[in-house]
C-alpha cells in the first residue's frame, strides 16, 4: 500500500505551473471562490446580527468573545499587558502565551493607523480585517485545491496527457467546496477574530505547494503556521514524510537529489520553534509553554481519555430548556462525526481520490485534538481543518456526478444546489446556538 501511496502522489502527472489554460479560466477559480465565501459570508452577518439582536445582544458582543478578547488585547496590550485574574493582588499573565503570535501581530500591524487616528474599536477592526483577507485567501486555497485533486486523478484515471478543466467545472467546483468550507458548523468563526481563518490559508496553500512539488514554498508557508498554531506540528509531519519518500525514490532512481524535499521540513520548523523558545524562557518559573497549557487552560495530549469522558458524558440532552447543555451535546456529535470521518476517509484515499499528503494532515490535526485533553466546547471549530479536508473527494465526486453528460443534469445539479443550502443552514444553525445562546467559550 504504501508504494501505491507514493505513486499516486508523486509519480502521478502533477498539474502544470502554470495551468495552460486561458487568462478567463485562470481566474475562474479564485474569483468564484471569494464571490462564494464573501456572499455567504454576508448573509451569516445579517443572521448573526437578526440573532443577538432578538437576545438583546450586540454583534459587536458576540463577536469579541473568549478567544477574540485574548486575540486584540495581546495584539493591542501584547503578550505580558495584561491580566485577567480576578484577584487584583494576585496578577496572572502568562495564559496568554498560549495564543501563537502571527495573527495578534498582522492584527495590530493593520490596526496602527485607525489606532494612531483615534479610530474606535480600532483593534478589532483591524482584527476584522486580518481575518476577511486571510478568509478569501482561504477560500481561494480550499478550491484550488479541490482543483488540483479533480485534474491529478482525472490525469490518472485517463492515463493520459493532463488535460485541464473547463472554466464551467472549474467554477461549479470551487462554488460547491466552499460552500462546504464556509457553511459548515463554526465556519463563521473564519470572519471574527479567531486565527483560523489565516491558519487554514497557510495550511491549505502549504499542501497546494506540495501536490505541486514546490516544497521549499510549502516549507516558508509552514513557517509561517508555525507562528500562528501550535497544530502546525501535523503538516510538519506530513512534510517529513514527504522528505521521505522523495529519498527513497532517490535512493532507488537516478534522480536528482531531493534537496527542497528534504529542506522544507526545516525550514516549517522554525516559525513554531522560534515562538515556543521565546514563550518558554518567559513563563519558565511555571515549567515553561507546556506547562502554561494546563495550568491555564486544562490543555495536555492525554491520548483521548478527556475527550472518551466528555463524549460518554454528553450524549443526550437531559432537560430540556438547558441551553447549555445543547452546546455540550452538540460538541459531542461533531466529535463523533470526525472520528467516523476519519475511519471512512481510507476509502477515498486507498480509491485514490484524495492524495495522502492532505488526508495525513488532516488526520493529524483531529488525531491532535481528538487526542487532548481541554475546553471540549471548543472541539467544533478545532476540527474544521480536518473535517473539510477529509470531506473534500466526496465533494469533488458530488460535482462530477451533477456534471456528467448523462441525461438529467439539471435534475443532478438542483440536488447538489438543495444538498448545499441544507448544510448552511444546519452550519449556522450550530454555529448561532454556539456563539449566543450558549454561556462559554467557543
Amino acid at each position: 500500500m504504501a508504494l501505491a501511496l507514493a505513486d499516486d502522489t508523486h509519480e502521478s502527472p502533477p498539474p502544470p505551473d502554470p495551468p495552460r489554460a486561458r487568462g478567463s479560466s485562470l481566474a475562474a477559480v479564485p474569483l468564484a471562490a471569494v464571490v462564494t465565501a464573501a456572499t455567504l459570508g454576508l448573509i451569516q452577518v445579517v443572521a448573526l446580527d437578526a440573532w443577538a439582536g432578538f437576545r438583546d445582544k450586540t454583534l459587536h458582543e458576540v463577536m469579541i468573545r473568549w478567544d477574540a478578547g485574548w486575540m486584540t488585547k495581546i495584539a493591542e496590550l501584547g503578550y505580558f499587558g495584561f491580566s485577567v485574574s480576578p484577584d487584583p493582588e494576585e496578577r496572572v499573565e502568562w495564559q496568554s502565551v498560549a495564543f501563537f503570535p502571527g495573527y495578534p501581530v498582522l492584527v495590530r500591524i493593520v490596526s496602527a493607523p485607525w489606532a494612531v487616528l483615534g479610530g474606535e474599536h480600532a483593534t478589532f477592526a483591524g482584527a476584522l480585517v486580518v481575518s476577511a483577507v486571510a478568509s478569501l485567501v482561504f477560500a481561494w486555497g480550499i478550491a484550488q485545491l479541490a482543483v488540483d485533486i479533480w485534474q491529478r486523478r482525472r490525469a490518472a484515471s485517463e492515463q493520459k496527457a493532463h488535460q485541464d478543466l473547463s472554466a464551467r467545472s472549474r467554477v461549479a467546483l470551487a462554488v460547491a467546496v466552499c460552500v462546504l468550507a464556509f457553511g459548515a458548523p463554526m465556519a463563521f468563526i473564519y470572519w471574527m477574530p479567531y486565527s483560523e481563518a489565516l491558519f487554514s490559508a497557510l495550511v491549505v496553500w502549504a499542501l497546494v505547494m506540495v501536490l505541486r512539488r514546490r516544497f521549499l514554498a510549502a516549507g516558508v508557508l509552514t513557517l509561517c503556521a508555525g507562528l500562528t498554531r501550535l497544530t502546525v506540528i501535523a503538516l510538519l509531519l506530513t512534510l517529513c514524510a514527504v522528505a521521505v519518500v522523495e529519498l527513497w525514490k532517490w535512493s532507488r532512481q537516478r534522480i536528482d537529489f531531493p534537496f527542497a524535499a528534504v529542506a522544507a521540513p526545516a525550514v516549517g520548523s522554525l516559525g513554531i520553534g522560534a515562538y515556543l523558545a521565546w514563550a518558554n524562557r518567559q513563563v519558565a518559573d511555571i515549567g515553561g509553554y507546556f506547562a502554561a497549557q494546563k495550568r491555564g487552560w486544562n490543555s495536555e495530549f492525554d491520548f483521548g481519555a478527556g475527550t472518551l469522558a466528555w463524549v460518554r458524558e454528553h450524549p443526550v440532552v437531559r432537560e430540556t430548556g438547558d441551553h447549555d447543555a445543547v452546546a455540550y451535546v452538540l460538541s459531542t456529535w461533531v466529535i463523533v462525526f470526525a472520528v467516523v470521518l476519519c475511519v471512512a476517509s481510507l476509502w477515498p484515499l486507498l480509491r485514490g481520490w484524495l492524495p495522502w499528503p492532505v488526508w495525513l494532515t488532516a488526520v493529524l490535526v483531529a488525531g491532535s485534538v481528538l487526542g487532548s485533553n481541554g475546553i471540549m466546547h471548543a472541539r467544533p471549530r478545532l476540527l474544521l481543518v480536518p473535517v473539510l479536508f477529509l470531506l473534500l473527494p466526496f465533494v469533488v465526486r458530488g460535482v462530477q456526478w451533477a456534471a456528467s453528460d448523462r441525461p438529467g443534469r439539471v435534475r443532478r445539479g438542483a440536488l447538489l444546489a438543495g444538498a448545499g443550502v441544507l448544510w448552511c443552514a444546519l452550519g449556522f444553525g450550530i454555529f448561532g446556538w454556539m456563539a449566543v445562546e450558549f454561556r462559554y467559550g467557543i
